[in-house]
């Protein structure tokens, strides 16, 4: 006789989301393990997102350096250029206008920094970052109202974090958008950028 087949546990929405903030409070600082989520209040849930919306400028913040470093290296600036690079990086606001990275000498360019992590720890972007990403692209090809510099005759880099699922999303993005393979290209490692009318894609650690 067939075994009958156990019937589905009907999803709830606010357990899943206390469960995934709970996952995460034990083991990203070795906490007990404890229901959390449920003690937090509406005024701690609204703290913890301004938390979070800071450690998304601070990711921002050591992408812009970490291509800093990058463009350092593969243009070989001597280290008042560097310094003035990081410089004017760490006196940046989160979310002003203009570019991430940018720097007018010795070498002439302008760059946009992605943070974005593929949705639901897969290898695709989401269609708003699908759209986040675009946007940037044709900011940089086109220039932005309120940047200080043009964009049509300087480098245009767009940095990534070099994380294996990352670069999985992109592929996956250039496949889907063909219009796209145009306008960005991903450098080798040992390809020098020379195109002006392209931005190059670069992976950076940090």
């Amino acid at each position: 006789m067939p075994k009958k087949s156990q019937p589905a546990i009907p999803y709830d929405r606010e357990h899943e989301l206390q469960a995934r903030l709970n996952q995460f409070f034990v083991k990203e600082f070795n906490l007990s393990e404890k229901d959390y989520a449920v003690n937090l209040s509406l005024l701690a849930l609204l703290n913890l997102k301004t938390v979070l919306s800071d450690i998304n400028n601070t990711i921002t913040l050591k992408l812009s350096l970490g291509l800093a470093d990058w463009v350092s290296q593969k243009f070989e600036l001597n280290e008042s250029a560097t310094n003035e690079l990081r410089k004017s990086i760490l006196k940046t606001k989160p979310n002003s206008n203009g570019f991430d990275v940018w720097l007018g000498y010795p070498i002439t360019f302008v760059a946009e920094v992605k943070c974005n992590i593929p949705v639901n720890g897969g290898n695709k972007y989401g269609a708003q970052q699908k759209q986040g990403i675009i946007s940037d692209i044709d900011a940089l090809i086109n220039g932005k109202r309120k940047a200080s510099m043009l964009t049509q005759d300087v480098l245009k880099f767009m940095a990534f974090l070099d994380l294996p699922s990352i670069r999985e999303a992109n592929k996956h993005l250039l496949k889907t958008n063909p219009t796209l393979n145009e306008k960005l290209v991903f450098l080798e490692p040992n390809q020098n950028p020379i195109d002006l009318n392209y931005v190059y894609g670069v992976y950076v650690n940090i």
